[in-house]
């Protein structure tokens, strides 16, 4: 059977090692500033690997850092014993900051390179807690990853969370189908 790993990737600040020590308790470091993370970090559970990817779009040498990402996720993509569960942490917040300022997101070209590698990412909305307006927000973002809005209608891709606040079960449901998923088609392979 091919083992498992799910990847958290997104830019820096998104909340991913605070979301990666919610879920799974391991005892990530989290700090206020981006950067805290600034390797890929790997963590072990019983057949399950869960990958902690730097932030992008922070460090001043943003290519090498672009490259040590995108060539450890394409080692992965390409091993053929593992199985790959990409999940996009976007930071709500500053989505609709960049957006303002007529700019395309980041989080835009991430989730559309791991669409590129064959990974069908869980995009976990990160930071809702300091939204006022949820419902147009979550629908800004979807439609701006090329999903037509209501987001609603992504449930099987599309969670809204908030890490720091401890909202994260439906993430969590959805991490669960995911692997249950993967496991199904592998044993009856």
């Amino acid at each position: 059977m091919k083992s498992i790993e799910i990847v958290f990737i997104g830019r820096a600040n998104a909340g991913k090692s605070t979301l990666i020590k919610e879920l799974f308790g391991f005892k990530a470091r989290i700090g206020r500033r981006p950067g805290i993370t600034r390797a890929p970090l790997r963590y072990q559970l019983e057949g399950l690997a869960v990958t902690d990817f730097p932030g992008l779009g922070f460090k001043r040498d943003l290519k090498g850092y672009e490259r040590l990402v995108s060539e450890t996720i394409e080692h992965m993509v390409k091993d053929l014993d593992r199985q790959i569960i990409g999940v996009h942490v976007i930071d709500a917040v500053s989505f609709m900051a960049i957006l303002q300022r007529h700019a395309v997101p980041l989080d835009v070209e991430i989730f559309e390179y791991l669409l590129d590698l064959d990974i069908d990412p869980i995009v976990a909305v990160n930071k809702i807690d300091k939204l006022k307006v949820l419902d147009e927000t979550m629908n800004t973002i979807v439609s701006r990853l090329g999903m037509l809005p209501p987001y609603k209608q992504w449930t099987d891709r599309v969670v809204p969370i908030s890490a720091k606040r401890r909202q994260v079960d439906a993430l969590r449901r959805l991490l669960k189908q995911r692997i249950q998923n993967m496991a199904n088609v592998s044993l009856s392979h």
